[in-house]
């Protein structure tokens, strides 16, 4: 399933419990933890980082003293 396909789902799931809940249950997922609200398709991408694990990459540069 690609990001999109899986976005729209997520989507579709939020909505129908936000309704029942009474309010957004945006963020209480348990995959909500890995999000980042400013990319594209941002709940499917969190999921994929939950199940896959999350890397953080950094690039360290040698300061001149």
């Amino acid at each position: 399933m690609n990001f999109k396909r899986q976005q729209d789902r997520f989507d579709e799931v939020k909505w129908f419990d936000s309704i029942k809940a009474g309010y957004d249950t945006c963020g209480t997922y348990a995959f909500c933890g890995a999000c980042q609200k400013t990319e594209t398709n941002p709940c499917a991408r969190a999921a994929h980082r939950q199940v896959n694990g999350y890397i953080r990459v950094a690039t360290l540069h040698r300061r001149a003293l």
